[in-house]
C-alpha cells in the first residue's frame, strides 16, 4: 500500500480571496503609514519656521526668488 506524502496544500478560492484581502489591507497599511510620515514631517518644518525666524529670509528666497 503506497502511502500519499503530497505536502502541498491545496488553495480554495476562500484562501485566495484571504490572501487577496490581507494584500490589500498591508497595502492600504503602508500606504497611510507613509503618508503619516511625510505630514509629521511638514507639520515639524512648519513648527520649526514658527518658532524660530532664522530661515525665514533663506526660504521665502528659496520659495519667491526671480
Amino acid at each position: 500500500m503506497k502511502n500519499n506524502t503530497n505536502t502541498q496544500p491545496i488553495n480554495t478560492s476562500a484562501q485566495v480571496a484571504f490572501a487577496e484581502l490581507k494584500m490589500n489591507e498591508d497595502l492600504k497599511h503602508s500606504i497611510l503609514i507613509v503618508s503619516l510620515v511625510i505630514n509629521l514631517v511638514v507639520l515639524t518644518a512648519w513648527v520649526a519656521l514658527q518658532v524660530t525666524t532664522l530661515y525665514d529670509a533663506q526660504i521665502a528666497g528659496l520659495l519667491f526668488s526671480r
